[in-house]
């Protein structure tokens, strides 16, 4: 499978927009957008890297949204991932955005969080 980067890119711009949108107009349910696309550019900056080192990869273990199994996988393998401090202190709760975002009309996430995993995922970015 080959993941484009710019699928990534699109939610990184997808994120800071609904970011962007919270902060001049209040609209809280727009940051479920934003944490949603921070939790894919995250998965799908694991996900690259793991195509790029291996070509082939286990698809049963990469059709996951868990970032914390896609890295458990990755280091089975013995790929040497760049992956932010943040990313992996956080995995949990960033692989939660991406249902519970989408599904759960209580989902509730500090802007402020969602702003420090943009920042996070952004220098990652480049650095990929």
């Amino acid at each position: 499978m080959e993941l484009n980067k710019s699928l990534i890119k699109a939610d990184m711009i997808a994120a800071r927009q609904a970011i962007e949108y919270y902060e001049q107009k209040g609209v809280k349910e727009i940051k479920n957008i934003a944490a949603y696309h921070l939790q894919q550019a995250a998965e799908k900056l694991v996900k690259y890297q793991i195509y790029q080192s291996l070509g082939s990869a286990d698809n049963r273990r990469m059709y996951t949204h868990d970032l914390s199994k896609l890295l458990d996988y990755a280091e089975a393998e013995g790929l040497a991932l760049i992956v932010p401090d943040y990313i992996k202190d956080h995995a949990n709760q960033i692989t939660d955005w991406e249902a519970g975002s989408r599904y759960d009309f209580g989902f509730v996430c500090r802007i402020d969080t969602l702003k420090k995993c943009c920042e996070s995922i952004e220098e990652w970015e480049k650095q990929v």
